[in-house]
């Protein structure tokens, strides 16, 4: 969670929401995997529905299916909604669209700090 926060700041991200069932943004390790970024981005607690209630559209991340995450739109008001390391996202979660990296190599998937990131900067890279 620290590294995502990082990541999050570092390509100007308006803020981190944690939803149930997440590690505690308040936990030392992740305090110190964010290198002080915590202290820079807001870091919230709320479910999935009050996200998109806020008006932001979810774009959930998987390593099997959905568009290439350089195909994604990532305009607009969105929300990326990343899974835990293990399973990921349910596929029955509320999410507009769905986004997977692409990768060349045989490892199954990124994991989920290092996947956040390369999405993040992307949108970051789309929006000019």
């Amino acid at each position: 969670m620290g590294t995502i926060i990082r990541s999050a700041e570092a390509a100007g991200a308006d803020a981190v929401v944690v939803t149930p069932g997440t590690v505690d943004a308040s936990n030392p390790k992740v305090l110190r995997a964010s290198a002080g970024a915590v202290f820079h981005v807001p870091v919230a607690s709320a479910g999935l529905a009050d996200v998109r209630a806020a008006g932001l559209r979810l774009i959930g991340t998987s390593s099997h299916h959905g568009v290439s995450h350089t195909a994604a739109d990532w305009s607009g008001r969105i929300a990326i909604v990343a899974g835990n390391e293990a399973a990921g996202l349910d596929a029955d979660e509320p999410i507009d669209e769905w986004v997977r990296i692409e990768q060349r190599g045989r490892s199954e998937s990124l994991n989920v700090a290092m996947a956040t990131t390369v999405l993040c900067f992307e949108a970051v890279r789309q929006r000019g």
